[in-house]
């Protein structure tokens, strides 16, 4: 059994999700006792089955900090009167984490900088001590930026992103911070704004033709290309031998046909992008 969740982590390493999804879904089946097989699913399904998973994590092991910890993170009790924001006040930083296959995306929020960094899911604990401690060691924080707030000259959020333009050095560079979803964005951004103050003004307008076209593009691209791979898995992989040519080609056609759906409502109605420009410089910015 620990050769298949080896042969998992493997496959997603790879960026083969599926394989490692279908591997563990047999894993689970035949041992649903496997605490490391429901801890690595958790990080596959959507994010409404990923508690379930953490859950089955904490039945088998309830020491298991990690899990707890990032089930913590997923349950968030509103408030009767005011929803709750997904955020957790981390020492003096509010604290978004995002897991994203074997890696876990970090953007915290100080009184005076915003802060993009990655982590594993082994180090989290450790990780959460050092946030509270302002201690933000390269062994812990990977690939670690710190903006400045008052650096950032606009912020722009488009679906589950926030792109985040600043100052640095007399050139202007840019940051992508990737969420969960389009609700966490947005509810990080507003969270910036309160930090920023005044000085900023707010436009929000449907995404470019050109973007809403490289979206269908890709879109569509990927359809091709997952029925180019199923058929030829058809025909030479024995794990995909039981579609068959035909059965192959039909999903294919299922796929190519919901991609073109989805572009059309796309190019029809566009995405909306949130964009926050700054109005004039703080003096703080040209002292």
């Amino acid at each position: 059994m620990l050769e298949k969740i080896k042969q998992a982590e493997t496959a997603i390493r790879d960026g083969d999700t599926k394989t490692g999804f279908e591997i563990l879904r047999q894993v689970l089946e035949e041992d649903p006792n496997s605490e490391r097989g429901w801890w690595i699913m958790s990080g596959l399904v959507p994010k409404e089955q990923r508690a379930n998973c953490l859950i089955q994590v904490l039945r088998i092991n309830p020491d298991n900090q990690l899990a707890q910890d990032t089930l913590d993170d997923l349950v968030v009790v509103p408030d009767e009167e005011t929803p709750s924001p997904v955020k957790r006040q981390v020492g003096n930083y509010l604290t978004w984490l995002h897991a994203q296959r074997s890696k876990i995306f970090i953007t915290l929020l100080g009184k005076d900088a915003l802060i993009s960094a990655t982590t594993e899911p082994k180090l989290l604990a450790r990780v959460r001590s050092a946030i509270k401690e302002d201690n933000f060691s390269p062994t812990l924080f990977r690939d670690k930026k710190r903006i400045p707030l008052f650096q950032i000259n606009r912020i722009k959020q488009v679906l589950s992103s926030l792109r985040v333009y600043y100052e640095d050095k007399n050139k202007e560079e840019s940051i992508r911070f990737e969420f969960e979803d389009k609700s966490t964005a947005e509810q990080v951004l507003i969270e910036i704004i309160n930090k920023l103050g005044d000085g900023y003004s707010q436009t929000e307008k449907p995404m470019g033709i050109t973007s809403t076209l490289g979206i269908a593009a890709i879109l569509i691209i990927g359809a091709g290309i997952v029925t180019g791979f199923l058929y030829w898995g058809a025909l030479n992989l024995p794990l995909l031998a039981g579609f068959g040519p035909t059965g192959a080609a039909i999903i294919g056609a299922v796929l190519l046909l919901a991609a073109l759906g989805v572009s059309a409502g796309l190019l029809m109605k566009p995405p909306t992008s949130i964009e926050i420009v700054r109005l004039k410089l703080d003096q703080s910015a040209q002292d």
